[in-house]
């Protein structure tokens, strides 16, 4: 017979309460050990239970094993925006209006509690976006804070990020699968436009990065 490798690596959870005690998640701390990334995955979205018991597991990493950062599968450029409301920025009904137009699949009440917890902690929880932005189907939500940045330091530059947001904002979709057709059917000057804007910005950003 064969010996089941699993045997004794069983642990009962107790509970799937966010809120409740963390001494059954005890366990854990053996297998994070020294690891900085400690990843947690979920064979499908839209299980509450799997939301649950992450929710508790992030408040153990970073209660009892002393994590700072959630990255979580969210656009890169639109979680600058969640991370400062998460550190305190803003007021806590705002949190509503900067998930608007996203799909926010099991992330405001992690969020929430990340709040809650900076409110007084010594070390604060990051949040940070590790997804392309918008799913691949806009550069929009990348262009925006660069236009923000750019209409206080630079107008010049300006004028041309705009000409890039509007050819960006003609294919713009919610997804890759509805961008990337869109993308196809733009007039190949448009398209080379696009490309030759974006490059030129970004030699700029470069030519006055700190040496």
């Amino acid at each position: 017979m064969h010996s089941n490798p699993f045997a004794g690596r069983f642990v009962p959870l107790e509970h799937l309460d966010p809120d409740a005690p963390l001494e059954d998640l005890e366990p854990l701390r053996e297998l994070v050990g020294d690891a900085r990334v400690v990843a947690v995955g979920e064979n499908s979205h839209f299980i509450a239970e799997f939301s649950l018991l992450r929710r508790r597991i992030l408040r153990f990493l970073a209660e009892r094993c002393g994590f700072t950062v959630l990255a979580f599968e969210y656009g890169f450029s639109e979680a600058f925006a969640l991370d400062a409301w998460a550190r305190g920025q803003g007021a806590d009904g705002d949190l509503a209006a900067l998930l608007a137009g996203t799909i926010p699949v099991g992330v405001e009440e992690p969020l929430r509690w990340i709040r809650a917890h900076n409110a007084g902690a010594a070390t604060p929880v990051r949040f940070a976006g590790i997804d392309i932005p918008a799913a691949g189907g806009s550069l929009l939500p990348a262009l925006e804070p660069v236009a923000a940045y750019l209409r206080e330091v630079d107008t010049e530059a300006l004028a041309a990020l705009q000409e890039a947001m509007r050819i960006a904002g003609s294919f713009a979709g919610a997804s890759a699968a509805s961008a990337a057709p869109a993308w196809t059917r733009l007039p190949a000057a448009e398209q080379d436009a696009l490309s030759a804007i974006l490059l030129r910005l970004l030699i700029r950003f470069r030519a006055v990065e700190p040496l």
